[in-house]
């Protein structure tokens, strides 16, 4: 990977997505990590001009979120949920997950608010599939403990009046990553409530509502907390915590390693051209502001430095 832009502040577990020849990036952890207060999470929203990499507009903002993705649809972009600590620095931890969910509309540089989840949740991932919004993963934090939520959900944005609809899931799971391939929702790694990180990939039908299973992941330790998705030229891309990116091979049902990045976890991927944008996250207890540029190779060895 080759660096191509800075961000306009350090950050992991934000939302990102590109759109319209624009990456769109919303808020995230911006302090040392493991530590939350009122400054340590951003409300701040920016996007970036993938025409030239260089050009940062600063647009609209809202509440200061971890533990949320975006997702664009109909040239809008939708944010759902997320983490918002209440306690100010040096105070005991008061973590509360949000409900809130909003589309911003480029063309006039406005939030609005949508219907909130059904309930609150954070350390979750969205997907689109057609028209369906769907939400995967998370919990819900109450500032007091927390509730691993056990149910997907799925809002049909071409209809006004629909409501969250629930899809039980076959796991208790957070820190994953979701893409949409061939009109499924794949959710990948992440870290359950047994507390150990989770190298599956669950597989979800939303038209049907049925779970099947995909091909582990690749890797060990703590690689698959965080990991981040996308698909690029029809192709389904993960990228691990130490670098790794790793292409599927739907013939096979594995993962090949198709080259790699700095190591980092809570970051995000993106497609632009012929490449993979790998953007922020955090490594060694600090957030990063890279964002690099890999275009994969079938020719990678993994394992390469």
């Amino acid at each position: 990977a080759t660096r191509l832009a800075t961000m306009p502040e350090a950050a992991s577990s934000f939302g990102a997505v590109a759109l319209d020849g624009w990456l769109y990036i919303y808020g995230g952890h911006i302090v040392k990590n493991h530590s939350y207060s009122t400054a340590a999470v951003s409300g701040k929203f920016h996007r970036l001009n993938l025409k030239d990499g260089t050009t940062w507009e600063s647009l609209p903002g809202g509440p200061p979120l971890q533990g949320l993705n975006l997702v664009g649809f109909n040239h809008q972009v939708y944010r759902v949920g997320g983490m918002e600590p209440r306690n100010k620095p040096g105070d005991p931890s008061d973590i509360v997950s949000l409900a809130t969910v909003a589309r911003f509309d480029p063309a006039t540089s406005v939030w609005q608010p949508l219907a909130d989840l059904p309930e609150p949740r954070s350390s979750h991932d969205i997907a689109i599939v057609g028209h369906t919004l769907v939400v995967v993963g998370g919990w819900t934090l109450t500032g007091e403990g927390e509730t691993w939520l056990d149910h997907a959900l799925t809002l049909d944005l071409n209809d006004p009046q629909a409501k969250w609809e629930e899809i039980p899931e076959p796991f208790h799971r957070r820190a994953l990553i979701a893409a949409t391939f061939h009109d499924k929702v794949y959710v990948i790694g992440g870290f359950d409530d047994n507390e150990e990180v989770v190298y599956k990939v669950d597989i979800l039908d939303p038209a049907t509502g049925q779970w099947t299973s995909g091909p582990n992941l690749p890797g060990a330790g703590t690689d698959a907390f965080g990991p981040a998705a996308c698909v690029l030229a029809g192709h389904l891309y993960v990228s691990l915590g130490d670098g790794t990116m790793y292409q599927l091979d739907e013939a096979s049902k594995t993962w090949s390693a198709v080259g790699r990045s700095s190591p980092r976890i809570v970051h995000r991927i993106v497609p632009s051209g012929g490449a993979l944008l790998v953007i922020g996250g955090a490594t060694k207890g600090q957030n990063s502001d890279a964002i690099e540029s890999l275009v994969p190779s079938d020719t990678y060895v993994a394992g390469n430095r």
